[in-house]
């Protein structure tokens, strides 16, 4: 198949809320289909890859043998399982991660604080920034750039 131009490049800016899923062709067993993803699914699932030495059509494959193997074992034709890919790659990411979590990632996250959305896409920023905010978006203003976060603060569990 001829290639169709360069990838575009992605620019990771940082963004608060859940972002609407996305579409993407991937290979599986060498046949082309499209699955579609939350944004962090993608980046998830690239990130997986790097870690593990998959491309994410590999990977995605290899979640998709799984799932079929799974129903064979349990006498189940894979054509006929009640499991799609995208579910599948969801669950994978999710257990591939919670495999790694460690009491101290998770002191270091700040989780237990009574406030499980700190540092995820639910988090909202502090009331004061909110008031900025508010007031940006009534006069037609945007949303300010999140700016660097500080070493040590509750959010910087990423650099964990």
């Amino acid at each position: 198949m001829a290639k169709r131009g360069p990838k575009k490049k992605r620019v990771n800016t940082p963004q608060t809320g859940v972002e609407p899923l996305r579409s993407q062709n991937i290979m599986i067993g060498g046949h082309r289909t499209s699955m579609r993803l939350e944004p962090s699914m993608w980046d998830a699932l690239e990130d997986i890859g790097r870690r593990e030495g998959l491309t994410v059509n590999r990977l995605c494959t290899q979640i998709k043998e799984r799932i079929e193997e799974q129903a064979r074992r349990r006498g189940i034709n894979p054509e006929d399982a009640d499991v799609t890919l995208t579910s599948a790659v969801r669950v994978f990411i999710a257990s591939y991660y919670r495999r790694a979590c460690t009491e101290d990632g998770h002191q270091r996250a700040g989780h237990g604080g009574s406030d499980p959305f700190v540092g995820t896409p639910f988090d909202l920023p502090p009331s004061d920034e909110a008031e900025g905010i508010k007031a940006a978006v009534a006069v037609g203003g945007n949303f300010p750039s999140p700016g660097p976060v500080p070493a040590g603060s509750a959010h910087s569990h990423l650099d964990a």
